[in-house]
C-alpha cells in the first residue's frame, strides 16, 4: 500500500519509474558513452569540467522532475476535491 510505504520512507517514484524502462537505460548508456569518447579528447582539466557539467545538468533534471511530480500530486487531489464536490452537489438534487 502506497501510504504505508510513505509512512516508512519506502516511497520513491524516481527509483520505481525509470530504471526498468528500456528506452531510459538506452539513452542512458548513451549519454554515457559520448561522453566517454569526448573524454578521450579532453585534457585532464577539461574532463572535470565535462564531468561537473554532466552532474549539473543530472541534478537540473532530478529537480525539474521533482517539481513535475509536485504539481502532478497536487493537480490530481486538486482533481479529485473538486470530484467529490461534484458529486455531493448532485447527490443534493
Amino acid at each position: 500500500m502506497i501510504l504505508e510505504a510513505m509512512f516508512r520512507g519506502n516511497f520513491a517514484p524516481m527509483d520505481l519509474l525509470y530504471p526498468s524502462d528500456p528506452e531510459y537505460k538506452k539513452l542512458n548508456q548513451e549519454v554515457s558513452d559520448m561522453a566517454d569518447r569526448l573524454r578521450e579528447n579532453l585534457s585532464p582539466e577539461n574532463q572535470s569540467v565535462l564531468d561537473e557539467m554532466l552532474r549539473k545538468i543530472y541534478t537540473a533534471q532530478c529537480i525539474e522532475c521533482e517539481s513535475y511530480f509536485c504539481f502532478a500530486l497536487a493537480a490530481g487531489l486538486t482533481l479529485q476535491r473538486e470530484i467529490q464536490a461534484q458529486l455531493q452537489y448532485f447527490q443534493k438534487e
